[in-house]
């Protein structure tokens, strides 16, 4: 099926880097989690990564549902509309997407406690291999909880298509986090990182700029911050 779908340019880059780590900061607004969505769910549906899965991450298990499931989902719908149901199988207990086509699954995991680490590491399909991540939220974790995902993603790919990589969506973080110190300050041939504000979000309404802008009056250190990604 081939489909146009609306994208931001900021993220065109992003998008296309096969880079292993791909490291996304964004402001409020910036979209970057709305991009990163359809960004798999394109290519979970196309028949030249046929073989990937895709488990998507976040502090607690719990709370995908309302996000990284519901955007995921919203993707599906906004890609594929009525015939979203003819590409897709959408499970509700436990949360999973799987396309009709590929094959290609998409799961849902927690990393609250040792319980749940120790469930990353036994994590299989019964088609293809787990080859990417979405780390949702990703200031939330600890620097032991990705090195415990980091550690899944290896072997030979049967699929010349196909390529490990981690994605980091999260907004601005602070300059002692670990993430910045990982990824934001050392020069890397497999880390790409990426920058994004409300200001790149061409689908950003003129209501959220002037409340973007009553804040900058208001609070410019926090506009500064979650308004500009400074």
């Amino acid at each position: 099926m081939n489909v146009v779908v609306p994208f931001n340019r900021h993220f065109k880059d992003a998008n296309q880097i096969r880079k292993r780590y791909r490291v996304m900061k964004g402001s409020a607004g910036s979209g970057k989690s709305v991009n990163i969505a359809q960004d798999y769910i394109i290519k979970l549906s196309d028949m030249r990564y046929k073989g990937a899965n895709l488990l998507v991450v976040r502090k607690v298990d719990a709370t995908h549902r309302n996000s990284t499931f519901a955007e995921l989902t919203a993707a599906i719908n906004r890609i594929f509309g009525d015939r979203a149901d003819e590409y897709w199988k959408v499970t509700q207990s436990p949360l999973k997407l799987q396309n009709k086509i590929t094959g290609n699954t998409v799961i849902f995991r927690g990393v609250n406690d040792a319980r749940d680490r120790e469930k990353l590491k036994s994590i299989n399909f019964p088609k293809g291999k787990l080859v990417w991540i979405w780390v949702e939220e990703a200031t939330e974790l600890q620097e032991s909880d990705v090195d415990i995902l980091d550690d899944r993603l290896r072997g030979v790919l049967p699929n010349p298509n196909l390529y490990y990589q981690i994605s980091f969506t999260f907004n601005p973080v602070s300059a002692s986090h670990w993430i910045k110190r990982k990824y934001f300050d050392i020069e890397h041939e497999d880390i790409f990182t990426h920058h994004s504000t409300y200001l790149e979000n061409r689908f950003i309404d003129e209501a959220y700029h002037r409340r973007m802008m009553l804040r900058k009056q208001q609070d410019p250190d926090g506009y500064r911050v979650y308004g500009l990604n400074a």
